[in-house]
């Protein structure tokens, strides 16, 4: 195994919350809320399993973005248990399409662009701490806390893959998120303390 975990997160991705409304096979659709959104593809939650190449078509919608974005896309991951998470990468064609979409995400919403302040690499022996809690509550996703509470006074990114490896993806990508969030810290100097942080253990969406 290589001795460093590379930020999956080097391509533009936002954590915003969308909606994202994926077509079935038979009539009707499911909707799942994005966990993060990028110019090449989402994260969401599934309501059953899926298999890396399946395909999908979907929209995605923000409220405070005019317009929808449609596209096809493919899994690109998957989580093995519930809650089924999955990667979806959007078909090339449409990349154009998307980097525009999400381009004009980002201006709706100041201060999403996380993704710039996050390592590009980190150590997989690094200790990871908490960082200082913020102010107000912060709108944490069910990934973010369960990384959140499995730092707790320090731990590192290969203990963290041992403890998840079945849903690993999507939990590297929170640490990453949280990194440039600044709710994680690799300088202990900085750290936070987790009964600082439990008062926003509950908050996930």
């Amino acid at each position: 195994m290589a001795n460093v975990i590379v930020n999956p997160r080097r391509v533009p991705r936002a954590p915003a919350c969308c909606e994202a409304r994926c077509l079935l096979p038979g009539g009707g659709f499911w909707a799942s809320d994005t966990t993060d959104v990028s110019p090449g593809g989402i994260q969401i939650q599934a309501p059953g399993p899926f298999n890396v190449g399946d395909p999908l078509k979907l929209t995605l919608t923000s409220e405070r973005v005019e317009g929808l974005l449609a596209t096809t896309g493919r899994v690109a991951w998957a989580s093995r248990q519930p809650p089924w998470r999955i990667g979806v990468a959007f078909d090339e064609h449409f990349t154009g399409e998307s980097a525009r979409w999400f381009e004009k995400l980002l201006a709706a919403y100041p201060g999403l662009a996380t993704f710039q302040h996050a390592p590009a690499q980190i150590e997989y022996s690094t200790t990871v701490f908490l960082g200082p809690p913020p102010r107000v509550a912060p709108d944490l996703t069910h990934d973010e806390v369960t990384v959140l509470r499995a730092v707790g006074a320090g731990t590192t990114p290969l203990k963290l893959k041992d403890q998840f490896s079945d849903a690993w993806p999507a939990f590297e990508g929170a640490l990453f998120a949280m990194l440039g969030k600044k709710y994680l810290t690799l300088d202990p100097g900085a750290a936070g303390t987790t009964e600082a942080w439990a008062p926003y253990f509950n908050s996930a969406r």
